[in-house]
């Protein structure tokens, strides 16, 4: 029990010797003041919950700055994911964005796209084409694709990262709009 009497006023005294330190540090990294406040005690309840042994604490400023500060990043990222979700709410209900199907039905449909994709895909040289037939068709690591191929796995890394940016290169006008990931789900197709 006196371990905790001991605790708490230690923490009554950090609270009143370090307030204004952290209520600094808080300002020069972007919060107000009435925030700072918050989260302030906040600290400080936490470090009272944890009743820490005051005795092994060897360097209580760095201590509890150091723990502040992670607290500050901790807050800052809570806040942030709430306004990521908050905007991507707002997002979702201004902009439809069609299916996977809808977006495969109409690259389908549009026989001018398709042509370009079998011509650049028939530009490739017959390694790498044979190398993304078997990434994205047959769904082989590059480790498999080396040993089925015979091929070095850093030959394949090589060559399917050129055939990939040959394709992006030669579609990018054609394809405006539409992702490559979806140009080429379509190549097994022709």
């Amino acid at each position: 029990m006196e371990t905790s009497v001991n605790t708490s006023t230690w923490v009554q005294e950090c609270y009143s010797a370090y307030r204004p330190h952290f209520i600094h540090m808080g300002l020069r990294l972007g919060f107000g003041k009435e925030e700072l406040g918050d989260i302030i005690s906040q600290f400080f309840l936490d470090l009272l919950e944890k009743n820490i042994d005051p005795r092994s604490i060897q360097h209580p400023k760095t201590y509890l700055s150091t723990a502040f500060r992670r607290k500050l990043v901790d807050h800052y990222r809570s806040r942030q994911r709430v306004t990521e979700v908050c905007d991507t709410a707002s997002v979702e209900e201004t902009v439809t964005v069609p299916s996977v199907q809808d977006t495969l039905e109409a690259v389908q449909s549009n026989t001018e796209l398709i042509s370009k994709i079998r011509r650049a895909f028939d530009k490739l040289p017959n390694r790498s084409r044979q190398i993304i037939y078997l990434k994205f068709y047959e769904s082989l690591s590059t480790d498999e694709i080396a040993l089925r191929t015979g091929l070095e796995k850093r030959t394949v890394y090589n060559q399917l990262h050129e055939g990939i940016k040959f394709l992006r290169k030669e579609l990018s006008e054609g394809a405006a709009g539409i992702k490559f990931s979806t140009i080429l789900s379509i190549l097994p197709l022709l």
